[in-house]
């Protein structure tokens, strides 16, 4: 969700720097305030089509920054990783527009593209207005809303793997079916697994002839001094300590006791040492032909690494799938009589997981209908209908189900696509009672709306901005209205206002407290500010608050 809005010269806003909180916040003004400036901004913001119309007169470019909270939005961050950011969960995102036109996105002030900017905020803003086409109006997305719905997630998880099984089978089969060899392929074929087969490939050989061939040559490095002191010590120390040793054993006396031990131990511990030196050089006590046959080796292992795959294990499923095709070549029909069999009975496992999906939609879709029409309802569109009208279509890995959401506004009337009914203030109710319940399953941060409540009043509007009220129980809200008993209903009030100076016309935008936005109630709702009017502004307030 968006944390913070940085705009400057940006249409006739000056600058502005605005802090969001999470729950619903309300926009008011006067007409032409400029109340959808913001919007249009947060829009660019998202990857919206710049102009230069949107630079302030006179001014050489405009800025807008925001920074949102993507602590919760697992695509967002995984796109960021992608792209290589290094980010914590708030990130910043800025959109520059020059004067001639020319215009810039960045994230952590790094410039890049606009389609990276649109997929990392993909889920982070959704802008609902009265030619509302965004993600409801989509066919293609009800069926995963319908899912998100229904929460079924391992049967459909289970659709999807089967489909891919299935689809990986097939395309072996199909591929069999139009490639063509001749002799001089299987020859090539049969020389390459050859290759492989024959040099009998270990995990970790490598590794270990390195380390081996390192550790020699090291060794080699203090070849001399190794051999003089293995000299040193057998030729003269060696004997010389133990005649010493005998020597100071055979003394008599209390007082030479501990002496002759003390002796006694330093001719047994350089003696154990000198052994241990000696098994440490004898360990790689390898010639020269030992060497290059390592050497050898190492370059077979490199040389098939090369070919093959950068692993053993990449190398031996290369000849694993050189071999296959060995064998569809020699035994061609046989090979495709089997895969027909395989294909078959991996779409037998897939059709079987997709009904069992499809039985579930079916039945769990009446419990989505019965909350939408709950829903619209609370919105006085109590002629309403709504159906999830669920046909079969052709397999797919989401299974064998066409998803489409029915709607009929007035009675008498047949149920039609959702795209296709309704409009102005009656769509934009209909929509906020389906957002309501997809917003959250879509997985949208911020939710905003403009003038939807244009063309309404009375309970229409309370029910509109109770409605609101609830979606920002688990979704950032914003709404730009004209209507107190919307506005009342908000956590966060900003007003929206024009000033001049000598030079030019300004919009900025401030956020209220209790007395001044009563005051900004009252205004609204009866034109002008007097006791009643305040009284009936407080009372609405308190009323819609709770």
């Amino acid at each position: 969700m968006i944390r913070n809005l940085y705009i400057q010269n940006f249409v006739l806003i000056d600058e502005l720097n605005l802090e969001f909180e999470n729950g619903f916040s309300s926009f008011t003004g006067e007409t032409g305030a400029g109340k959808s400036v913001m919007i249009d901004a947060i829009s660019l913001l998202c990857a919206e089509r710049a102009s230069s119309s949107f630079v302030m007169k006179g001014k050489d470019k405009a800025i807008i920054e925001g920074t949102f909270d993507l602590s919760d939005d697992a695509h967002a961050l995984h796109a960021l990783k992608e792209a290589g950011f290094e980010t914590d969960d708030l990130v910043t995102f800025t959109r520059e527009i020059s004067s001639g036109g020319k215009s810039y996105a960045r994230i952590e002030h790094r410039i890049v593209s606009l389609s990276l900017l649109r997929d990392v905020l993909a889920n982070q803003i959704d802008i609902h207005g009265q030619r509302d086409n965004a993600y409801l109006l989509n066919v293609s997305s009800h069926e995963r809303l319908l899912d998100e719905f229904l929460n079924d997630h391992e049967l459909l998880g289970k659709t999807v793997d089967s489909w891919k099984v299935y689809e990986r089978i097939r395309n072996e089969r199909d591929d069999a079916l139009r490639e063509t060899y001749n002799e001089n392929d299987l020859e090539f074929l049969t020389y390459q697994i050859e290759e492989i087969r024959n040099a009998a490939l270990k995990e970790g050989e490598e590794e270990e002839l390195v380390s081996k061939e390192k550790n020699f040559r090291s060794l080699k490095a203090s070849l001399e001094k190794l051999s003089a002191a293995f000299e040193l010590y057998d030729e003269r120390v060696s004997g010389d300590l133990y005649e010493l040793k005998r020597l100071v054993s055979s003394l008599e006396g209390n007082e030479t006791e501990e002496i002759s031990e003390s002796v006694n131990d330093a001719y047994y511990a350089l003696n154990d040492a000198m052994e241990r030196l000696r098994d440490y050089y004898e360990s790689y006590d390898m010639s020269e032909e030992d060497i290059n046959a390592i050497e050898e080796r190492l370059f077979v292992i490199q040389r098939l690494k090369r070919k093959y795959g950068r692993t053993v294990s990449d190398i031996e499923e290369k000849a694993a799938e050189m071999e296959a095709q060995v064998e569809m070549i020699t035994h061609r029909s046989e090979y495709l009589a089997r895969k027909n069999k395989e294909v078959e009975k991996a779409y037998g496992i897939y059709l079987e997981h997709a009904k069992k999906l499809s039985k579930v939609r079916r039945e769990g879709c009446a419990a989505l209908d019965r909350l939408i029409r709950n829903n619209l309802n609370d919105l006085m569109l109590e002629n309403a209908r709504f159906k999830t009208e669920i046909n079969e279509k052709k397999a797919s890995r989401t299974g064998i189900d066409h998803v489409e959401f029915l709607i009929s506004m007035n009675k008498g009337e047949d149920l039609k696509p959702l795209s296709a009914v309704a409009s102005g203030g009656e769509l934009s109710r209909l929509m906020l009672g389906l957002k309501e319940i997809f917003t959250r399953l879509a997985g949208i941060r911020t939710v905003i709306f403009d003038e939807i409540d244009t063309g309404v009043s009375g309970p229409v509007a309370t029910a509109i901005g109770r409605k609101m009220k609830s979606l920002s129980k688990d979704t950032q809200v914003f709404a730009v209205t004209h209507l107190a008993q919307v506005a009342s209903c908000a956590d966060h009030h900003y007003r929206v206002f024009k000033s001049d100076d000598e030079n030019r016309t300004k919009t900025s935008i401030h956020l209220m407290n209790d007395d001044e936005f009563i005051r900004e109630l009252a205004l609204i709702a009866s034109g002008e500010i007097t006791d009643s009017s305040l009284a009936a502004a407080r009372e609405l307030m308190e009323r819609n608050r709770t």
